[in-house]
């Protein structure tokens, strides 16, 4: 499986390289909310991490010609996001003497291990969303609303029907979710807890 995961990824990296539109945008809708988050963890700062994620693939669209190099487009990406926040929060040292010092401390306190783990968490909270969508339809509404925050009693009021019936979804969506996720990823039961 993993081959033919590597496969499609060099298809897509070839497909952008030679200007496919969709190609491009199915990447963007797969990877800007993890690079986002990525971003919005270094900077605490959301819109500018839109916009910093919003340049990163300005840039990859510019440079398409030459992505036939790049082994992996979403470690590429990453990397391109941490190293563009970063360069923001640099941007900011040089503006405000205010923000200098905090972006001194911050950068004393964060560490690579620091960053890697953030790129993790937003890779982990990517997969775990893509496999959602691969659930069967009930699974996916009761998963999505408990991950927006509803209680199995609301959840059940808005699909109409019993609170039962949430709960044997939620364990239906723990089970097949395991199946498909990188085993010893506790995202599952921590989004689906009441």
């Amino acid at each position: 499986m993993q081959n033919r995961e590597l496969h499609s990824e060099k298809d897509l990296i070839l497909s952008i390289t030679e200007g496919d539109i969709e190609a491009f945008d199915q990447l963007f809708i797969e990877m800007y909310p993890a690079l986002c988050l990525l971003s919005n963890r270094i900077v605490s700062d959301e819109a500018a991490a839109k916009d910093i994620v919003s340049e990163v693939f300005l840039q990859l669209w510019k440079a398409r010609t030459s992505l036939n190099e790049v082994r992996s487009i979403n470690a590429y990406l990453y990397v391109a996001t941490r190293n563009r926040s970063l360069n923001h929060l640099k941007k900011l040292k040089r503006n405000e003497k205010k923000i200098q010092l905090a972006y001194e401390k911050q950068q004393e306190e964060k560490s690579y291990e620091d960053i890697l783990q953030k790129v993790f968490n937003a890779e982990a909270v990517r997969v775990l969303h893509e496999a959602i969508l691969t659930l069967p339809p009930e699974c996916t509404k009761v998963v999505q609303l408990n991950i927006e925050g509803f209680s199995t009693n609301e959840i059940a009021q808005k699909l109409g029907i019993t609170p039962s019936a949430v709960s044997h979804q939620k364990a239906r969506a723990i089970r097949l979710l395991r199946g498909k996720i990188v085993p010893g990823m506790a995202l599952i039961s921590l989004f689906l807890a009441d």
